[in-house]
Formats: C-alpha cells, structure tokens, sequence
C-alpha cells in the first residue's frame, strides 16, 4: 500500500468520520467562533487578498478544503460587504477525506467555479498557477516537519517555475496554546478532535505543532531550496484563551473552561469571574512564550477587575456580553503570530518572478 493510501485508510477510518456532522451542525458556530475566531479568520483572508494584483478573477488552489469552509469564508467576506470587489473566484479544494468533499460538493455546488479534487497535499497539488494556495483547518499538522518542508518546497518551486506572484496560507496547530501545556516540551503527539459536534467519535492521529520560529525557519529552508523569494510573510494567532479544548479539558485538564464561560457570558448568562482569571504558565516554557503570557494575563485580569466594578448592579444579560467584549478586544490586541493560540498561520507572499 502506497503512503497516500495509508494516510487515506487513516482519513477514512475516524479522524473525521464524524466531520460531516461537525460542520453541519448549528452549535459549532458558537457565540466565541462568531465573535472571537471569525474575525481573526477574516482578517487572515485580507492580509492574504492584499497582496493580490486586482483582475477579473482569483484563483484559489484551497489545501487540504475539507468541506469548503476556505470557499465558505471568501464568499464571506463579499456577502458582508468588507470586500465587495472580491472578483470571480476560479475555487478548487483538494483533500483526502471523501466524506467532506462529498460534503462540500453538495453544499457549494452553484458557486462561482468551483471544484473538489481528492488528493494527498504531500504530492497531488496541482502544478497549475494560484493567486492564493489557501489552507485553513491546520490540515499542514497531519504532516512531519520533513514532510511539511517537501512539501512546501515543490508548492514554492511550483509558484517559480510559473513565474507568479503567489500568496500561500499555511495554517498549522500552535505549539504553546495553553489547551496542551503539558505537552509543550513536544512537537508532535496523538491528538484527537474530540470537540466535533457528532454522535461518532474522533480517532487519535499524529500532529505536528509549530511556534513562529520554527515555521518562519521550514518557510526559509523552502523557498531556499525552491530558489523562490519571500517579499512578505505575517504570522497570526487564533484562540489563545477560547479554543475548543478549553471546553474538553482533554489534553490539559487543569485549565478553566474559559470557551464554555465566555460562551455562557456572550449569551447573557452569569458566570463566576473567579473562575476567568489567566492561568499560570509552565516553567518549561521558552522565555519569549512566558514573557507573552505574562503581558497578556496582566492585561486580561485587568479588564476581568475593571470591567467587575462597572458592571456591578448591572443584569447579566448587560454586564456578561460588556465583559466579553472586554476580553475579546485583549485576546485580539496581543495574539502575536507566536504560536500561542489554537492555531498558528502563516500568510506568505512569494514573488517568482525574480
């Protein structure tokens, strides 16, 4: 059995058995993903369209798509009207899992042009140029830290041989979220998406996770190798303090629920402020790491201090959503591209013309 069958048997055998029921379901789009993580995501998109020349059309290669939540988004931003000169998309979404590109076909079949391939992102993205090699969903996680640097070596050396100007989103795992603390001396464990909203359970497979310094480095080594040069490259964090495993407590069983209490405060509900207060961080963390946790709980405990007293009197459905705002505008303010939130992504412009 060739190795994309084997990471096919792994992607057909539970990892996201149960994704369909995931990303159909009304409780995924929880009040922490509309407010807290959309935005983020949102503002991932824009830095990534900014730097595409404006034409008629974008074309946009989606990486391991998933359902199409990528082709989801773009339209997004248009039907919102943050970018209502979003050109006609030529969309095309490669993934291992047939389920969720069944899934996405059905959902996006009168869109635009758009187009769901089965494939490995190890050796089946097309040589075929892009405006925007688009990922979202950490599908990069599934791969080695070799694995990644192949990979992204034959996607950049693609983008120079067709002579483009090219933007690649790479959207892996963060490595020092606070929801696996305990594992942050690793960068790659069994990990399980156990908050998938589905009767079926997830299985456990392999993931790599990155911080900024080890992806700005698989990056260099890339574009070194693809002898394809990097005009611009911006890292994001997402959910540092709401990620869906603040609420399963599964890989860091100390941490508050902080996604299900500030879901609970976003809905008007009273919630215990004792229980909101940043955690203290691991010792083992490196220095940069422990010194962006420590701005970010003085700032975060500050706004739980300040924002308690304003309040007081005040209805839960009042002081709750004041609160979270409160919070959500600290979480958005500092995240720093370190690979402190759930996610880590990189929005990386390459100029293969030169």
């Amino acid at each position: 059995m060739s190795t994309t069958e084997l990471v096919g048997a792994e992607a057909q055998s539970g990892l996201y058995a149960p994704g369909a029921d995931h990303y159909t379901s009304p409780q995924r789009r929880d009040a922490v993903k509309q407010l807290w993580e959309e935005p983020v995501t949102f503002s991932i998109l824009q830095s990534a369209l900014s730097q595409v020349p404006r034409a008629s059309g974008l074309s946009v290669m989606d990486i391991g798509c998933g359902a199409g939540e990528g082709l989801h988004l773009l339209k997004a931003l248009r039907a919102t009207r943050t970018l209502p000169d979003l050109p006609h998309l030529t969309y095309r979404g490669l993934d291992l899992d047939r389920g969720l590109l069944d899934l996405a076909a059905r959902t996006h079949h009168d869109e635009d042009d758009a187009q769901f391939w089965h494939g490995d992102i190890r050796t089946d993205i097309p040589d075929d140029p892009f405006d925007i090699y688009l990922s979202c969903g950490v599908p990069y996680s599934h791969l080695t830290a070799d694995e990644l640097l192949a990979t992204l070596t034959r996607l950049f050396s693609s983008v120079r041989r067709n002579r483009t100007q090219s933007v690649v989103v790479i959207d892996v795992l963060g490595r020092y979220s606070l929801e696996w603390a305990p594992r942050w001396n690793e960068s790659r464990w069994p990990y399980r998406m156990s908050f998938f909203h589905s009767d079926q359970a997830a299985d456990e497979v392999l993931m790599t996770f990155w911080d900024a310094h080890s992806l700005r480095s698989c990056v260099s080594r890339a574009a070194g190798a693809a002898g394809c040069a990097i005009s611009r490259q911006k890292l994001f964090d997402r959910s540092v303090m709401v990620g869906r495993h603040t609420a399963t407590g599964q890989f860091n069983p100390g941490l508050a629920p902080y996604r299900t209490l500030i879901n609970r405060m976003e809905d008007g509900e009273t919630v215990p402020l004792g229980e909101l207060r940043a955690p203290r961080i691991p010792h083992h963390a490196p220095d940069v790491v422990r010194a962006f946790y420590s701005r970010f709980a003085t700032q975060w405990n500050s706004v739980l201090d300040a924002v308690a007293e304003q309040s007081r009197g005040l209805p839960p459905a009042v002081a709750g959503p004041m609160l979270a705002r409160g919070l959500r505008a600290v979480e958005h303010s500092l995240a720093s591209g370190l690979g402190t939130g759930h996610s880590l992504t990189a929005v990386i412009t390459l100029d293969g013309t030169k």
